[in-house]
């Protein structure tokens, strides 16, 4: 939280506990205020124990975000409650100070509604369990958590990693900072590139030549390209306020970027170092001010048709790039899936990771959605997954987690999940 809030909530605290220490001890202003009403010393009591619990709720969710919202609707009903019993009393004494902390409490409530956010999270759709075969290729250590997974045409894995992730915060990446680690066909690992402090490591692409491509979320948002000696430049700046998410390159060879704040999707000109708005869409763009899952997420084309997961919106939609380089309007292909990365199988299915609703969920060319993965086979916070690109390997789906970060906090531990997708298929 930023500190216009923090401040916001404890001169609310502050005023609530002093008209409940008013209360409860008897203090002189606040027994002729109960006595202008006509309501005896239960009435200041009841209220005071109240006010009493609201106040030092107030001060606990300043060290628990997730409290505020519900924290301040008790105490704005209490003040509410407060001010018609004394317009119907015919009171004014104190009505100022009361006003004051009603207004208090609903900036607190506006400035973070967290909780609000919570209850109104999308709701997923309710799809039918064929689990496939799983295994755990490994655990990583504490506060390690995956964000994207690439394959290399060797077999070579790419995996995207963060550490000091606070998602408590309204800037998450505050205190982070990324790395992409290199895991070879015989389980030998590396890390290839770290972040900046105070950036993310996002979504990565493989190019031809096998270099890399990731996208970054800081307060200068952006693309890096990653070469496989390590050496790292940026290769596109985008606006402050931007959330480039997922990424892919297109058969027109530039890259595109869904922007999970903004409502757009980016193309970037890799060669020239630019880049620019191809797509603005209402449809990609999360609900205004409830919304805590992203808008566009995931972004990933098969032949020329672009695909894009709308978490807040449930919703994957396609995007169909003609030979002039512009997007029709989008077709929707599935919703009740709150999405984040995917990956395409050989057949045309799409593989969606949903992150904190732990499944990983197969659309099919069909239509038709069933549930591949669950929490029973470490699905817990999944955000990307990858099929391998090796003979052996080219029918398992490769999957990163969280480990459940949104619940379980800075001790969980990222997980490399393999599935066998088609093997109750065939």
């Amino acid at each position: 939280m930023n500190t216009v809030t923090l401040l916001v909530q404890l001169l609310v605290a502050l005023g609530f506990l002093w008209r409940a220490a008013g209360k409860l001890f008897g203090f002189e202003r606040s027994r002729a205020s109960f006595e202008a009403m006509r309501l005896g010393r239960s009435w200041r009591w009841g209220l005071g124990v109240l006010e009493l619990f609201g106040g030092l709720g107030m001060l606990a969710s300043m060290a628990q975000p997730f409290l505020v919202f519900f924290v301040c609707v008790l105490l704005a009903a209490l003040s509410i409650g407060m001010l018609a019993t004394q317009f119907l009393r015919k009171s004014t004494k104190g009505t100022a100070m009361v006003g004051l902390l009603l207004a208090g409490t609903v900036a607190a409530a506006a400035l973070q509604p967290l909780g609000l956010k919570v209850l109104a999270l999308p709701k997923a759709a309710d799809l039918p369990d064929e689990a496939a075969p799983a295994r755990v290729v490994k655990t990583y250590e504490e506060g390690l958590w995956f964000e994207g997974i690439a394959a290399g045409a060797d077999g070579t894995l790419y995996l995207s990693a963060n550490r000091n992730l606070d998602f408590a915060l309204s800037d998450y990446y505050r205190h982070a900072h990324g790395e992409v680690l290199v895991r070879r066909p015989d389980g030998v690992e590396n890390v290839l590139f770290q972040t900046p402090p105070g950036s993310t490591a996002g979504v990565v692409a493989v190019a031809s030549d096998g270099s890399l491509y990731m996208t970054s979320h800081s307060r200068a948002p952006c693309i890096w390209h990653i070469k496989l000696d390590g050496q790292a430049a940026k290769v596109a700046e985008l606006p402050s306020g931007a959330w480039p998410n997922g990424l892919d390159i297109g058969p027109d060879g530039n890259l595109y970027a869904p922007d999970s704040a903004l409502g757009v999707v980016w193309r970037i000109d890799p060669a020239a170092k630019a880049a620019e708005r191809v797509i603005e869409s209402a449809a990609l763009k999360a609900r205004a001010f409830i919304s805590l899952a992203p808008g566009a997420n995931g972004l990933h084309f098969s032949g020329r048709d672009m695909y894009v997961t709308v978490s807040d919106r449930t919703t994957v939609l396609k995007f169909t790039l003609d030979a002039a380089g512009r997007f029709g309007e989008p077709t929707v292909m599935a919703t009740g899936i709150p999405g984040d990365d995917f990956a395409i199988g050989p057949d045309g299915s799409l593989f969606v990771a949903t992150h904190p609703y732990n499944t990983l969920i197969r659309v099919m060319p069909d239509g038709r959605r069933i549930v591949v993965g669950n929490a029973a086979q470490h699905i817990v916070g999944a955000t990307a997954a990858v099929f391998g690109r090796r003979p052996d390997d080219r029918d398992t789906l490769y999957v990163v987690t969280d480990g459940g970060a949104f619940t379980g906090g800075p001790k969980t531990r990222g997980e490399l999940v393999a599935l066998r997708p088609y093997e109750q298929h065939q």
